[in-house]
């Protein structure tokens, strides 16, 4: 369906650090230590001398206060990064599996949602509040910073209901023909009421210009790759962090 090298780029542009540095082919992201994406090396060029590469990178973190981290799926690159990484002490972070489907193939799963889906083009404070008292990590400023990533690349935003109080959100990253789906929460007291499908379906029947969607789940996270499964979602990379201990 796509190379992983691609998928790669496409998550990349989808979730964009509010700062990048380009290394001899890796791709180093700064964002104030919010979310390990934004906060790791994309490696996605073999630089001419590893060891310095290494060095720039891990001090270059030091000075900004956050963990050394790499992404490391199929394109990495040297091929033997992993190793490389282990023996200098990184650890193994949030093995994840990248599902790729086509939007026609999932709208016809979905079938017919059980709640109607308000979608904007920027995360109003009720959405940005709702995903982060569910899944953020941080204070005021961790939030402000997330607030930036987001607002960094072109997505949609889905919510139910329009106004107060939020049950479920999600937002669809634009990257050419492709979206990205991420951020989906769903109220712990509104679970199992199909309003993540009913999300995934909003924002899906929104992106008129789509051919194709990704997402990123984790390995462990069995529940959500068996709706993912069933929605016609086929794995088409992985990836895991190393995070220097």
């Amino acid at each position: 369906m796509i190379a992983a090298a691609h998928i790669d780029t496409l998550m990349n542009q989808g979730w964009p650090a509010a700062d990048s540095t380009e290394l001899d082919g890796w791709v180093v992201r700064r964002t104030a230590g919010v979310t390990l994406r934004a906060n790791s090396v994309l490696p996605t060029g073999a630089p001419f001398d590893l060891g310095k590469a290494l060095e720039y990178v891990e001090n270059l973190y030091a000075a900004h206060d956050i963990a050394p981290s790499f992404q490391v799926g199929p394109a990495a690159q040297p091929g033997d990064l992993d190793d490389r990484l282990a023996a200098r002490g990184y650890e193994v972070r949030n093995p994840t599996l990248v599902m790729g489907a086509e939007v026609a193939d999932v709208l016809a799963n979905l079938g017919e949602p059980t709640e109607s889906v308000n979608i904007s083009a920027v995360p109003d404070d009720s959405w940005m509040d709702f995903w982060w008292s569910v899944d953020g990590r941080g204070g005021s400023a961790a939030q402000a910073a997330a607030r930036q990533i987001l607002n960094r690349g072109r997505a949609l935003y889905g919510v139910i209901p329009s106004g107060q109080p939020v049950k479920a959100i999600g937002r669809l990253a634009l990257v050419d023909d492709w979206a990205g789906l991420y951020c989906l929460a769903v109220d712990p007291a509104h679970r199992r009421q199909g309003l993540a499908q009913a999300i995934i379906h909003g924002l899906l029947q929104a992106a008129t210009t789509t051919r194709w969607v990704w997402l990123s789940v984790l390995e462990a996270n069995t529940a959500a790759r068996t709706l993912y499964d069933r929605l016609g979602f086929q794995a088409v990379s992985r990836y895991h962090y190393r995070v220097k201990a």
